[in-house]
Parts: C-alpha cells; sequence; structure tokens
C-alpha cells in the first residue's frame, strides 16, 4: 500500500477580500480593492509595485497596525480583523516581528534591552530576556556590542539589532518595510544574507521592497498595482529550485 501524502500545512496568514478605504470629510480614497492571498510557513515573499499600488497600506494590515475596511483576516487561524484595539496588540505581539526602514530602535537603550523589549511586553523574566537577547545578538554578530547604543553601532549594525529584536518573541512570521533602504551595498548585501538564513531555518519572511536584489531571492513575488493583486509569481530561487527539481 503506498504512503499517504502529508497534508498541505494550513496558511500562516489568510486575506480574504481586503479592502482599506480612507475617508478625509466627503472624499474617500480606496487603497486596498480587494486583496486575497495565503502565506504559507517557510515562504519568503517579496511584495512590490510603484508608488502610491497600496504596499503600505498592506504591510500596515498584515501586521495588525491597521484594520481593513472589509474583509477578513486569519493571522494563525484567528481573525484578527474582528479584534478590538487591545486584542490586536497581543495577536501583533505574540505572532508577528518587524524590521523597519530606520529601525526603530530606542536611543536610550542598549543593544541587549532594544532586544528584549517585545519580550518585556510579553511579561519574560529578567533572566529569559538576557539569555534569549544574549543568544540572538551572538546570532547576528553582536555578542561584542551588547552594552553599545544605537548612536554607537553603524547602519548595518542597528538593523541587524532590529532582526534580533522582531526573533525576540519567535514570531509566526517576520514582516519587513524596506529593511535595505537605507543601507549601502555592502551592509546591504549581508542583510540579505541574513534573511536567507533566517530563511533556510524555517521562518517565515513578508518583506514590501523596492530591492530587486529581493526577487532574485525570495520564493515568492506579489505585486501590486491600483490597490489590486496584479501578479503573484515564484521568486527566481523557486524557479531555480523548480528547474532542479525537474532536471533530477
Amino acid at each position: 500500500m503506498p504512503p499517504q501524502a502529508k497534508p498541505d500545512p494550513a496558511p500562516i496568514i489568510s486575506l480574504r477580500d481586503i479592502r482599506r478605504v480612507f475617508v478625509n470629510g466627503t472624499v474617500e480614497t480606496q487603497v486596498l480593492r480587494g486583496i486575497s492571498l495565503d502565506i504559507y510557513p517557510g515562504e519568503y515573499v517579496c511584495i512590490m509595485g510603484p508608488s502610491g499600488c497600496g504596499k503600505s497600506t498592506l504591510l500596515n494590515t498584515l501586521g495588525c497596525l491597521d484594520k481593513p475596511t472589509s474583509g477578513q483576516y486569519f493571522l494563525g487561524g484567528e481573525n484578527v480583523a474582528e479584534l478590538d484595539d487591545d486584542a490586536l496588540s497581543a495577536a501583533r505581539n505574540r505572532n508577528l516581528g518587524f524590521i523597519f526602514q530606520s529601525y526603530n530602535l530606542i536611543q536610550q537603550l542598549t543593544v541587549l534591552e532594544n532586544i528584549s523589549v517585545p519580550m518585556y511586553y510579553r511579561g519574560a523574566t529578567d533572566a529569559e530576556m538576557r539569555e534569549v537577547a544574549e543568544k540572538l545578538a551572538r546570532s547576528v554578530g553582536l555578542d561584542e556590542r551588547l552594552d553599545h547604543k544605537p548612536s554607537q553601532l553603524s547602519g548595518g549594525q542597528q538593523q541587524r539589532v532590529a532582526i534580533a529584536r522582531a526573533l525576540s518573541n519567535n514570531p509566526l512570521v517576520i514582516l519587513a518595510d524596506e529593511a535595505t533602504g537605507n543601507l549601502d551595498s555592502k551592509s546591504g548585501k549581508e542583510i540579505l544574507d541574513l534573511f536567507d538564513d533566517l530563511n533556510a531555518r524555517g521562518g517565515t519572511l513578508v518583506f514590501v521592497t523596492h530591492d530587486e536584489r529581493m526577487v532574485e531571492r525570495c520564493s515568492r513575488v506579489i505585486r501590486l498595482r491600483d490597490g489590486l493583486l496584479e501578479k503573484d509569481e515564484p521568486g527566481a530561487r523557486a524557479k531555480a529550485n523548480a528547474a532542479l527539481r525537474a532536471a533530477s
């Protein structure tokens, strides 16, 4: 009797007809006009498109920073579009890690303390925070910078702190907004290599970017235009892997 096929994994993220309308007086602007998509464990997804197409609004929705005007958003099986602000904040801290273009580090805190911030809001003990933060700092090559503050770090080092902070609560998904946008080419490549490593270890990554280098590395590219999903296609890495499987 042939072995049974393993069931497909459930999506981590499911969007169903997500719409976002901004109202200014009597003027309504439709920014997202019915986005439906699923994102699965272990995917490395890049969201791309021209300025004003809705990328940032979509990322804010995925990040539970903004509620859709209508539609359903399931994150880890929970319809977070229906949650109140407090429950939404808890779901965000529990399930998501954020990496921003401008790093968003707290200038008064050290590397160790910045990495620990999400764990602090989860209620972790001081010992747990220190243990996890030190381990994450080592994983991004900053174990000798634990007591430094952001102003004492290069842009690439600050982004490494932001990556470690995003991982501190072991989130379901890492979200990033132009994560290499403020970095020189060398630092940008180093950060992209870190993302490759995160994905290779099973991390699920969803990035908004204009950086075409990410297209060469990601498994899937979603392109928006005028608030609509224009294309959803494999990234260069996924195409290369498919070609290798076909040739073997």
